[in-house]
């Protein structure tokens, strides 16, 4: 039973990775779910091992008529990571007190701005939670399913992020209109538990 578990989360992950790689998507045909940028042009100042970055990159390629710039001085917008971060803990024990839940958060603060520093969207947190159940004997396999959910919340980021770069207008861009969103938001977040309390 272990390692038929184990077989079933490597074909997952597998058909997971095929689906990506072919680009398969949920959100539409093209993975963008109807949002349009009203600028041409956009610099994504993120760290370079950023799976949120990456894939939001893709995202933009895919709707053509907003190209990536690769100088922050080429572009109308400029979208940059402030920070960005995940955090693992533990939600409940069990009888025995071994962890039995765990909480997965994916926090990313960024903002947008022009090249010549008109602030569009003012610093914004974003953050997002998944709970996973945990068994001592399935380690492996829940190895892999932590790396699934980190990687579903960095999509959901991407998404995220694209929606908020599509009510940039470019009105605010040309400095004939102030705009700024909101600075604070949490996304997808559960109920509030104390991490390392026991229910």
């Amino acid at each position: 039973m272990k390692y038929k578990r184990l077989y079933n989360w490597i074909f997952l992950l597998f058909a997971t990775t095929l689906l990506v790689a072919c680009g398969f998507h949920l959100r539409g045909t093209n993975g963008i779910g109807g949002d349009q940028l009203s600028f041409s042009s956009i610099y994504i100042d993120f760290p370079a091992d950023s799976q949120t970055s990456a894939r939001l990159k893709r995202l933009i390629k895919g709707m053509k008529l907003t190209k990536l710039a690769n100088n922050p001085k080429e572009a109308e917008v400029i979208l940059s990571a402030i920070s960005e971060k995940k955090n693992k803990d533990y939600l409940s024990l069990n009888a025995q007190g071994r962890v039995r839940e765990y909480s997965l958060d994916y926090i990313l603060e960024f903002t947008a701005r022009t090249p010549q520093g008109k602030i569009l969207i003012e610093p914004t947190k974003l953050a997002l939670r998944r709970t996973m159940t945990y068994n001592d004997n399935e380690a492996l396999s829940k190895e892999n399913e932590e790396l699934m959910l980190y990687k579903d919340m960095q999509f959901d980021m991407a998404h995220q992020l694209l929606r908020r770069l599509s009510a940039i207008k470019m009105s605010a861009i040309n400095g004939s209109e102030d705009q700024t969103t909101e600075n604070t938001t949490s996304l997808d977040r559960q109920p509030e538990h104390q991490p390392g309390t026991p229910d």
